[in-house]
């Protein structure tokens, strides 16, 4: 791979199976140089290669915190029916090099009056940990609860317990999971709430907290694939200018499917708002951002959205299609 001017070239200075499913990679500079310090919370987006033989970017949230400026650390899942990115990562061995942008957070830790809720399920452990972990090392306290389908499944199992966590085994049935009601029943004041893991249990986490009180702006979320269903989400008209579509996008539907189903091939790679492939041009309309790729920048001047998580604020949008 040959690295763009704004590319990290790394190296693999591990990779360690976590569960059968998971591998651990500590990724160090391959030219010994600091790497770009971050905060708890942020992702690495590396690049990685597809079986079509091109490159794509997937978004792994960093696992330990910015404590060795020479190298990150990540966990990514094997996911078989997925576009293979995963299967790409899993094969890398140690000496490896990957290409990857800096540190981008877009689910920063929030330190409020009182000590941090964190919630992880699956996968979503590592953002949190790195979150627990920054938390332990300053002394401070936070309430950590942890959901997965078994023992056996369960990445960074034991750090979890040895830092406080409470860690839940559902096998696969969300009703033997976490008490959701019972956790987030009382609002403290000053509290914040950070979830990620699946769609199911994040849009449970957030549901349930804002039945029980919580305010927006003490929640805080991040999916590892595609956007929450919000409140108030309606359907709207997307009107292509160039192929003269006019398409109805429903809730509950991406905008990204309803371009696929009406032929119009648009591109994309990873569905989850990460990689920016999908992003077209928007002649007119307001765009409800949800992805985790456009600048806060670009996001305000409404000229790009990205199809396969945004949605519109406009009863209509007309896209340069």
């Amino acid at each position: 791979m040959n690295a763009a001017p704004s590319m990290l070239e790394l190296v693999v200075a591990s990779a360690s199976a976590l569960t059968p499913a998971i591998k651990a990679f500590v990724l160090r500079s391959a030219n010994g140089e600091a790497l770009p310090p971050f905060e708890p919370g942020a992702h690495l987006g590396v690049q990685v290669m597809q079986p079509n033989g091109q490159a794509g970017q997937r978004a792994y949230s960093l696992a330990r915190p910015h404590g060795a400026p020479d190298r990150y650390e990540i966990a990514v899942l094997h996911e078989p029916d997925g576009a293979g990115g995963s299967a790409w990562m899993h094969g890398l061995a140690e000496g490896a090099r990957v290409l990857a942008q800096a540190p981008r957070n877009d689910f920063a830790l929030r330190r409020g009056e009182a000590a941090p809720l964190l919630i992880a399920g699956g996968i979503g452990i590592t953002p949190l940990l790195c979150m627990a972990r920054a938390l332990a090392a300053e002394g401070q306290a936070f309430e950590f609860h942890y959901a997965t389908r078994s023992p056996e499944a369960t990445a960074y199992l034991e750090e979890v317990r040895a830092l406080g966590g409470r860690v839940v085994h559902d096998g696969g049935d969300p009703a033997r999971g976490l008490d959701l009601r019972a956790l987030l029943a009382v609002p403290v004041p000053g509290r914040h709430l950070h979830v990620c893991g699946p769609r199911g249990l994040v849009q449970a986490v957030v549901d349930t907290a804002r039945a029980q009180g919580w305010a927006d702006d003490h929640v805080h979320f991040e999916l590892f694939a595609g956007a929450l269903a919000q409140a108030g989400d309606a359907a709207f008209e997307v009107r292509t200018l160039r192929s003269g579509h006019l398409l109805t996008v429903p809730p509950g539907r991406s905008l990204l499917d309803v371009l696929i189903a009406a032929g119009l091939d648009p591109l994309y790679d990873c569905r989850q708002g990460d990689c920016g492939v999908c992003a077209v041009d928007v002649v007119e309309g307001v765009p409800d951002h949800r992805d985790h790729n456009l600048s806060p920048r670009e996001k305000a001047d409404g000229r790009t959205i990205c199809t396969c998580v945004s949605r519109a604020r406009t009863p209509q949008l007309v896209l340069d299609l």
